[in-house]
């Protein structure tokens, strides 16, 4: 059994080192803590405002440069892709802005955009495979000599995209071509911008980044199941393009140069499609440029990866012999050091 002396002593304990702890911190040690504290949060001020500063300058540099790719990239791209008929294919109306850009941008090289198509999320939605079973039933009744190949009609309706855009016109009479663009875009399977008038020449397929084909309210098992149908129609995409044999570039959005997601991810990552070109970086200032560059170089029968994502083999295709590049800007003459 414990005695009380034992209690006792330490209770005195205690109070004798809670009283050291108010003099030390009152007297010798209250100097020096305020002194440091007051230090480090003085040089925590001044890294602040070196990081403030430094943003400023960069995000005016960065300005800039977007500016200046904005004025050169129509001569940087001219005439190479003269000539070429070029559908562009969205993911998602979060690209728009670049696809504008990229629909001037062949225009200035030379080529034409006679229509852009949009897909819609009813294609990889959980809750419609019922609007998607019906889609099927509409297309196969519009245009019957359109391939519907896939494991799933979410599948069958993506590749049927690719093939009314690339099928030959020899295989694929215009009137089923026709029909089958008005029953994918009455299914809300697609929006389409433009007229179609037989096969493009060349695809570029614009990439959302991943977040913009998520659903917030989606619980775990939903988000899951939408994220692998979404990855499905990129890939039947992806094969489908490959099949048709046609100059394509896979552009896709990057938010921190991450190309380990969305269809940039499955593109880089699998042989099949090393036929095929891709642009990381999409929505940056030099994202368009780029993939237009890379549609002319496809056209030429050349390939590569591009950007600044880990699976980018170069930052741009080499330029072409044959296009006109703009002039490097004149460098001021030093006239004044050299006189004397």
């Amino acid at each position: 059994m414990i005695d009380f002396r034992y209690h006792l002593v330490s209770l005195i304990s205690v109070f004798l080192a809670l009283a050291v702890g108010i003099v030390l911190g009152a007297g010798p040690l209250r100097e020096s803590l305020g002194t440091q504290l007051a230090g480090q949060v003085e040089q925590l001020r001044t890294d602040k405002e070196t990081l403030r500063t430094d943003n400023d300058r960069l995000t005016a540099q960065n300005d800039q440069l977007g500016t200046y790719i904005a004025q050169t990239a129509p001569q940087l791209v001219a005439g190479t892709l003269d000539g070429s008929s070029v559908a562009i294919l969205a993911e998602d109306d979060s690209t728009r802005e670049n696809t504008d850009e990229i629909s001037s941008l062949v225009s200035a090289a030379g080529g034409t955009v006679p229509v852009r198509v949009t897909l819609g999320r009813m294609l990889w939605d959980p809750a419609q495979a019922s609007a998607r079973a019906e889609a099927v039933t509409a297309l196969r009744k519009a245009a019957p000599d359109l391939p519907l190949t896939g494991a799933d009609d979410s599948e069958r309706l993506a590749g049927a995209i690719a093939a009314v855009l690339l099928e030959p016109d020899d295989a694929l009479p215009s009137e089923q071509r026709d029909a089958a663009l008005d029953a994918l875009s009455s299914s809300q399977v697609i929006r389409v911008d433009g007229e179609l008038d037989g096969s493009v020449d060349a695809l570029v397929h614009a990439g959302a980044a991943p977040d913009a084909l998520t659903e917030a309210g989606d619980d775990t098992a939903t988000a899951a199941a939408r994220a692998q149908a979404l990855s499905a129609v990129q890939t039947r995409i992806l094969d489908a393009v490959v099949e048709a044999d046609v100059p394509a570039v896979i552009a896709g959005s990057t938010p921190g140069s991450d190309d380990t997601t969305g269809i940039i991810r499955i593109a880089r990552g699998d042989a099949r499609y090393d036929a095929l070109s891709t642009v990381d970086g999409l929505q940056r200032a030099d994202g368009p440029p780029v993939a237009v560059l890379a549609l002319g170089e496809q056209t030429r029968g050349g390939a590569g990866d591009y950007g600044t994502g880990a699976g980018a083999r170069a930052r741009v295709p080499e330029a072409d012999a044959t296009s006109t590049a703009p002039s490097a800007p004149a460098q001021p003459s030093d006239a004044g050091g050299a006189a004397g």
